[in-house]
C-alpha cells in the first residue's frame, strides 16, 4: 500500500534513537539537519556516530551507552529502532504503538508506523520518494534521476524567493497576477545562477503590474 506523504516540522522534537550501528549512524545522519534533538541510547557505540555527535555544534545529539529500559520511549516524540535484535526491536515497536508514539523499525515495514522515504535534501527543498516499503532499489534509482534535474543551488533560491512572499503580496492584489510574478521570479532567478536580487525582484513586480493594466 502506498503511503501518504506527511511533511513534519521535526526541528526541536525529542527522537530516540535505539543503536550504536551503521544503521543507526544512516537515520542520525539523515535527521540531523532537520534539527531534532537526538537521545542514542546502546551499549556499543560505532566511532562514525561518536564522530557525529562530536561535530554536533548545537547539541543536539546525545549518546547513552547501555541497554534500552522501557521508560526512555516516555518523553520522545518518535522512536527509531536500529539494533540488531530483532527482539529488542519488536518490543520497542509494541511499547511505542501502546503509546501512540511513532516509530520506525529498521527494515521491518509491518513493525513502524512511519517509513523513511529515500530524501533529496536542498535547503528548503526536500524531496521525499517511497514505494510503500516494496522495492527501495527503484526508490533509490528515482532519487538518483530527480537530484539530476534539480539545478546546483536551488535551495538558496528557494529561500531568497521566499523572503519576496511578503513584498509581492503587500504591492499586488489580484492572486493570478501574484502567480504569474511568482512563476516569473522562479525562472528568472535559474537564468541568473540561482539567484534573484531584490532590485531585480521589483522591477519584475513593476514590469508584470504594467503588462497587466
Amino acid at each position: 500500500m502506498a503511503y501518504f506523504p506527511f511533511f513534519v516540522d521535526i526541528e526541536g522534537q525529542h527522537c530516540l534513537l535505539v543503536g550504536g550501528g551503521m544503521v543507526a549512524y544512516r537515520k542520525a545522519e539523515v535527521l540531523v539537519p532537520f534539527g531534532p534533538e537526538i537521545q542514542i541510547v546502546a551499549p556499543e557505540v560505532i566511532e562514525p556516530l561518536k564522530n557525529l555527535v562530536r561535530n554536533d555544534n548545537q547539541g543536539r545529539l546525545q549518546i547513552h551507552v547501555r541497554k534500552f529500559e522501557d521508560q526512555d520511549i516516555e518523553h520522545a516524540d518518535f522512536v527509531i529502532a536500529a539494533t540488531e535484535d530483532s527482539s529488542l526491536n519488536r518490543r520497542i515497536s509494541a511499547l511505542c504503538k501502546e503509546k501512540k508514539i511513532p516509530v520506525n523499525v529498521v527494515d521491518v515495514q509491518e513493525e513502524c508506523s512511519f517509513i523513511f522515504p529515500a530524501l533529496i535534501k536542498d535547503g528548503d527543498i526536500t524531496v521525499g520518494i517511497s514505494t510503500g516499503g516494496s522495492s527501495p532499489t527503484i526508490a533509490q534509482y528515482l532519487k538518483s534521476s530527480f537530484r539530476e534535474c534539480i539545478p546546483e543551488g536551488f535551495g538558496a533560491l528557494a529561500i531568497q524567493l521566499g523572503s519576496y512572499r511578503d513584498l509581492v503580496k503587500s504591492r499586488v492584489d489580484d492572486i493570478h497576477i501574484r502567480t504569474a510574478i511568482f512563476r516569473e521570479m522562479v525562472k528568472q532567478g535559474i537564468a541568473g545562477g540561482c539567484h534573484l536580487s531584490r532590485e531585480e525582484a521589483e522591477d519584475l513586480i513593476r514590469r508584470k503590474q504594467k503588462e497587466c493594466q
